[in-house]
């Protein structure tokens, strides 16, 4: 990867690379979200009220994919119902559990380290083992693009590469145009991040 450095103004740089242009000088052009003041805990889930949701998802499942074999192979003429009905019933049941659930879903799907390592859950939430479950919570702080009152919050990864950055970031109110890459530690960049829609079939 090709990185041209220039110097622009008194005592500031501009690194200029695939991934945007990130300004260091007097001015502070990063922010460490990383901090406890930024740290906001948004629930704690127990290991026996996980082990509860697997149990209930798996079943939530199976019940209704029992009825549609039995109804195919004739065993059971009792639930003699159209095929439609039976993927209704099957769609209804799991989009209300995954919406419902959402958190324990994705934790379900993930591979959660111990704290005070972490992985990244979904939007603005993060995720931690513990010894009593897991813990969901995010960081968040004020935006440091000029004149800007937002504040910057975790975001989903965007479609398009962006550049060797751990996590993503917006802020609320400047949206995409106040974007941010954040390194390992939570560091936050502000950069170009290019937010397209990638196009089906496509790689760019």
């Amino acid at each position: 990867m090709e990185i041209k450095q220039t110097n622009q103004g008194k005592n500031q740089t501009v690194i200029n690379n695939e991934s945007g242009v990130v300004n260091i000088g007097n001015v502070q052009r990063y922010v460490d979200l990383q901090v406890p003041e930024s740290r906001h805990d948004l629930k704690q889930i127990s290991s026996e009220f996980q082990g509860k949701f697997i149990v209930g998802f798996v079943l939530s499942i199976a019940v209704p994919t029992l009825g549609l074999f039995a109804d195919l192979l004739a065993i059971h003429p009792v639930f003699d119902l159209p095929f439609w009905v039976y993927v209704g019933v099957f769609s209804v049941v799991f989009i209300a559990i995954v919406s419902v659930y959402f958190d324990n879903y994705k934790i379900f799907n993930s591979d959660v380290p111990d704290a005070p390592s972490f992985s990244h859950l979904h939007n603005d939430r993060l995720v931690s083992r513990t010894e009593n479950g897991y813990v969901v919570f995010t960081y968040s702080c004020g935006c440091i693009y000029p004149n800007c009152q937002g504040v910057i919050k975790i975001s989903e990864p965007p479609e398009r590469y962006n550049g060797n950055y751990h996590l993503f970031a917006k802020c609320n109110v400047g949206g995409e145009q106040h974007s941010y890459g954040l390194d390992c530690n939570l560091v936050a960049y502000p950069v170009h991040i290019d937010w397209r829609v990638r196009e089906p079939g496509k790689n760019s």
